[in-house]
């Protein structure tokens, strides 16, 4: 299976942000999230609009099986989430990340306050619009088989809903924080991503009202068997003795 991370952060004013990075990667190299290479995983950090559009292409173009992509960062909400990528106030639209490959986990930990179109530049509008030990044992054969057996689906899980801030921390954005404690907490031999997401979502508006701030959780996921949902994490201990 080819398989491809794209995790991308917007750290400017976002202390938490590197810190969001840090922990996707730690959880993707763990067992738990699928013990992944790190040749497979991308950081881009503040990336130019042009460098990130031109390496999203390239992804697109070299056909992978599954894709998590990861943004954490300051967004917006215009007919679709808006994306500042960089301090440079560089955007790009969700939609630009979408379809990197077929079975593909969108995550996007940032603020979906509705846009008042004068407050951003026309023309920008216009574009957007027209690890182990030496015994460790390898999971990546069940993570890789799970994966290609659920059906084709592009996943998307906001870390708030339409005209709503998402909360950041010097720990990191506090839904993507309860996003991996979740997929860490495996009963089963994996868990997938629509109960991760709705322990995430709990926990998430939960401990944003105790902060007297608004913050709900929402996906888009296909309404299929759980069979057939992909999966955010899995159980070594489910395959090994």
């Amino acid at each position: 299976m080819k398989r491809i991370a794209l995790l991308i952060g917007n750290s400017n004013g976002l202390p938490g942000v590197k810190k969001d990075i840090s922990n996707w990667t730690r959880f993707l190299l763990s067992d738990e999230g699928g013990q992944w290479e790190n040749s497979e995983i991308i950081t881009k950090m503040n990336p130019a609009r042009r460098e990130l559009l031109s390496l999203i292409d390239t992804l697109k173009n070299t056909y992978y099986d599954f894709c998590y992509v990861i943004f954490s960062g300051h967004g917006a909400y215009k007919k679709g989430t808006i994306l500042e990528i960089n301090g440079n106030d560089e955007i790009i639209h969700e939609d630009d990340l979408i379809g990197i490959a077929r079975r593909q986990i969108s995550v996007f930990d940032c603020c979906r306050n509705i846009l008042i179109e004068k407050s951003i530049d026309s023309e920008i509008i216009m574009r957007m619009y027209n690890q182990g030990g030496p015994m460790r044992r390898n999971i990546r054969p069940y993570y890789e088989k799970r994966i290609m057996s659920s059906i084709e689906q592009q996943v998307r899980l906001y870390a708030c809903s339409i005209n709503e801030s998402a909360l950041d921390s010097e720990n990191g954005g506090i839904y993507t924080k309860n996003l991996l404690d979740s997929s860490m907490h495996i009963s089963g031999s994996f868990k997938v991503v629509g109960v991760a997401h709705e322990e995430a979502q709990a926990l998430t508006t939960k401990e944003a009202h105790g902060l007297q701030h608004q913050q709900t959780p929402i996906a888009s996921l296909p309404r299929c068997f759980t069979s057939q949902q992909l999966i955010i994490s899995i159980n070594p201990s489910g395959y090994f003795d």
